[in-house]
């Protein structure tokens, strides 16, 4: 393992308008808790509790912001988090380099909160049209990562960040065909889908709103018995789902009933 005896990412923005605190907080903030979940991603990287980034000192000139990653020198290299700076410094320039267009292949698979995350860290630049932001990573004074976005850069890598984030968000649609339904509630009334959930434990435990297409189907699951919560039903549902989560059954088929 190499000697990480001084590691540290130096964040440096060169403004040419007055920056908010409130944005520069929120974009240090943000970048702090990317490297903490990035820390619990890798179990590898994870040999202590201290996982966090502090400011060791901001320097005059332009605001230049040095974080580390524990406030003193701990007892042993075994439990220092400082390798995991470095390896932080160079995920965060494999995925901006992406969003910037400089890296080939597919996209880095990052969930819905390291999109608002590294969208919100470039937003100090991004709202300054003559500014730009450093971001370094040294070991012991050694430069290994070195990442430079201009404002330019930084509103179209912010579009692009929230165009992929919104796209989690967009409903995907797959049918099941002849799975399991139970009902968890249902409103009596033939016309109207408003309270009706139910379970089907192949694709989720938990309750979801169901529809039904044609609406003359909920007759069939539900009032062709004198109490439907002692049965269940095999279906045909298309699935809705929201960030890979079930959020609506669309009954379109049903086969037959199975006493519970």
């Amino acid at each position: 393992m190499a000697d990480f005896h001084e590691s540290r990412l130096t964040v440096r923005i060169e403004n040419t308008r007055p920056v908010e605190l409130v944005d520069l907080t929120e974009s240090l903030l943000s970048l702090a808790e990317e490297y903490k979940r990035f820390v619990y991603r890798h179990s590898d990287l994870y040999v202590s509790t201290d996982v966090k980034l502090y400011i060791k000192e901001i320097r005059t000139g332009s605001i230049i912001t040095d974080l580390v990653s524990s406030v003193v020198p701990l007892v042993a290299p075994l439990y220092d988090n400082r390798e995991s700076i470095v390896e932080f410094g160079k995920w965060l320039k494999q995925t901006y380099d992406h969003y910037k267009g400089k890296v080939a292949g597919g996209k880095p698979e990052l969930d819905k909160t390291s999109y608002k995350n590294l969208s919100a860290f470039l937003q100090p630049v991004a709202k300054d049209g003559g500014s730009q932001v450093n971001i370094s990573n040294t070991v012991n004074g050694e430069q290994v990562v070195n990442i430079n976005i201009n404002a330019l850069e930084a509103n179209a890598m912010q579009n692009l960040l929230r165009r992929d984030l919104a796209s989690l968000q967009e409903p995907a649609s797959h049918l099941h065909e002849k799975v399991v339904l139970y009902w968890h509630q249902a409103k009596n009334d033939p016309q109207s889908s408003a309270g009706d959930r139910g379970i089907i434990e192949s694709i989720s435990p938990n309750p979801v709103k169901v529809v039904f297409a044609p609406d003359s189907m909920k007759t069939n699951l539900l009032y062709k018995e004198e109490n439907p919560f002692k049965s269940a039903y095999i279906v045909d549902v298309w699935v809705e789902t929201v960030e890979g989560k079930p959020a609506l059954y669309k009954v379109v088929g049903y086969h037959d009933r199975i006493e519970l």
